[in-house]
């Protein structure tokens, strides 16, 4: 690292070698040991520069600025009233229609797999006469 490369790296990161980028940290302290009367006054000059810009804060906002500043503000709109009402009413209609259709679902398909009242007597029947069967099966034995 040469005096130039130096001083252009602390114009650039400040007079505290700490802040500079990891990289050139190791050449510049090579070239603060081997030249502290070139380097010294430049990182003076540029630690008093550190030193104001640490020390200053930015002035608070006036009361009528920021008046100002919450007047331009957009303003958040509600829903009119009746809007939240009628949602809420269509959300519980529409759960209402679900459950019947649900339910009307649930009638169709029992009465499409529940037997007639001829098929009923037929299983009976055949119910009866294993029945008999097995009682005779059994009593063979």
């Amino acid at each position: 690292m040469n005096l130039e490369r130096f001083a252009a790296l602390a114009e650039a990161y400040g007079g505290d070698v700490a802040r500079w980028p990891l990289a050139e940290r190791e050449a510049a302290t090579l070239l603060m040991a081997a030249r502290p009367e070139a380097t010294a006054p430049v990182l003076s000059a540029q630690s008093d520069l550190d030193w104001a810009l640490d020390a200053w804060r930015a002035p608070a906002a006036s009361s009528a600025l920021q008046a100002a500043i919450l007047a331009s503000a957009p303003v958040t709109r509600r829903a009119p009233a009746w809007r939240s009402w009628i949602w809420g009413t269509g959300l519980g209609a529409g759960l209402m229609a679900a459950g019947a259709a649900g339910v009307m679902a649930g009638v169709v398909a029992s009465s499409a797999i529940a037997p007639t009242s001829v098929e009923f007597d037929v299983i009976t029947a055949a119910v009866s006469a294993s029945d008999t069967l097995d009682a005779e099966v059994v009593g063979d034995v």
